[in-house]
């Protein structure tokens, strides 16, 4: 868990996650945001870097963790922040699904659902 919390304090300060902590072969699914199933943890981060980018005063927060094993975490996240050039503020809630094999995480998905995000986990409501 603490590993996860690593991850979203550094997106809040930078747009580089810990490589430590990460595979190297680590995937990203992010199907369920229009963006695909991503190879590497430098293409799930300029992805991510380039959403980012799209507001001012960015953040992300965790909310709820919902599941938490040997092999999985699943948390909900609300990124926020404001739109460039616009001051409208958005909040987003997604659910995240990190699986770890020896100590790394080999794979992140985000769901925009929570039975989509436990069922990607193995696991049910």
């Amino acid at each position: 868990m603490e590993a996860v919390r690593r991850i979203y304090r550094r997106a809040n300060a930078s747009a580089d996650w810990p490589e430590e902590l990460f595979d190297a072969d680590f995937e990203s699914d992010m199907r369920d945001l229009g963006v695909g199933a991503l190879s590497g943890l430098d293409a799930t981060q300029e992805a991510l870097r380039e959403y980012f980018e799209t507001f001012e005063d960015f953040h992300v927060e965790m909310d709820d963790l919902i599941h938490a094993d040997g092999e999985h975490v699943v948390n909900t996240i609300r990124d926020v922040g404001r739109i460039r050039g616009s001051g409208g503020e958005v909040s987003n809630r997604f659910f995240h699904v990190w699986t770890f094999s020896d100590g790394k995480i080999i794979r992140l998905s985000v769901h925009t659902e929570r039975r989509r995000a436990l069922e990607a986990a193995g696991l049910r409501e």
